[in-house]
């Protein structure tokens, strides 16, 4: 017997729109899909934009456990593009089995933050990573691996997962690496002539040395640390399971999303 689907929904309710969907899953989702007992869940229902679902992710993954006994994610997109996200559509047959939904695979980046103050932060990385500082000023980089030594004058770093090889870094005119691929890519910016390197998982150090203090961005602003020193960035076998409705092409819907994202004069 398939094994059915029980969601424990999850919303950024300080927002206004947020709140009227709250409103309305209170009103006619609650059913046998949707539990507001978390502990009898299986999957979390995740509404809201990108960099909500990657921060809900991280503090909802228990780390103490396998992957595949962590809860599913199925995130719904009530923003602009979602590059992550599943569409509002949904809502109107929510998948209610497990052969109703596909599901990848996305494993974490360790990042060790050693602060010019001696401190140091562990935070955890699905997406990307990018380091930088003020902008009048260049940086002198290095970036230190068993497959790559870069030395360099920039303005900041970005390395990524191939989840992450998306919506920032299409500014950069970076690529879009297939979703389920382990690779990850570390690009200088502003930095000609760097480009990008493409590696395999591995421990990867950053030192950064300038006249101001840089910073780190780990998925975004939710994850940023000021006064940094150097980075190390090392593989692990946590992964995260994202859902979406069966046959959808994830990486087909990313290029898609990244050529609408070119085309818009509003960013």
């Amino acid at each position: 017997m398939q094994e059915t689907l029980l969601y424990y929904p999850i919303l950024d309710t300080n927002r206004p729109k947020a709140q009227a969907l709250q409103g309305q899953i209170e009103s006619w989702l609650y059913n046998n899909l949707i539990t507001d007992d978390e502990e009898k869940a299986n999957a979390y229902l995740v509404w809201w934009w990108d960099g909500f679902m990657l921060d809900t992710v991280k503090k909802k993954y228990d780390f103490t456990k396998h992957p595949e006994d962590n809860k599913l994610f199925f995130w719904i997109n009530c923003w602009t593009l979602g590059f992550l996200l599943n569409d509002m559509s949904v809502l109107d047959d929510l998948p209610m089995h497990h052969n109703e939904i596909e599901t990848i695979k996305t494993h974490m980046m360790k990042v060790e933050v050693n602060k010019t103050n001696a401190e140091k932060e562990i935070l955890y990385a699905l997406n990307d990573l990018v380091v930088w500082g003020n902008i009048l000023d260049y940086y002198k980089f290095q970036i230190t691996s068993q497959q790559l030594t870069k030395k360099f004058h920039g303005t900041g770093v970005m390395m990524s997962t191939a989840l992450g090889s998306s919506a920032y870094w299409l500014n950069n005119w970076g690529p879009l690496m297939p979703v389920e691929s382990t690779l990850w890519w570390v690009s200088g910016l502003a930095s000609l002539p760097f480009g990008y390197s493409i590696i395999k998982p591995q421990p990867v150090t950053i030192s950064i040395k300038g006249r101001s203090p840089a910073m780190v961005g780990i998925d975004g602003y939710w994850g940023k640390i000021d006064n940094v020193e150097n980075i190390t960035i090392s593989p692990t076998s946590h992964y995260a399971r994202l859902a979406f409705l069966k046959d959808t092409s994830f990486d087909s819907k990313r290029m898609l999303l990244a050529e609408q994202k070119l085309l818009r004069d509003d960013f």
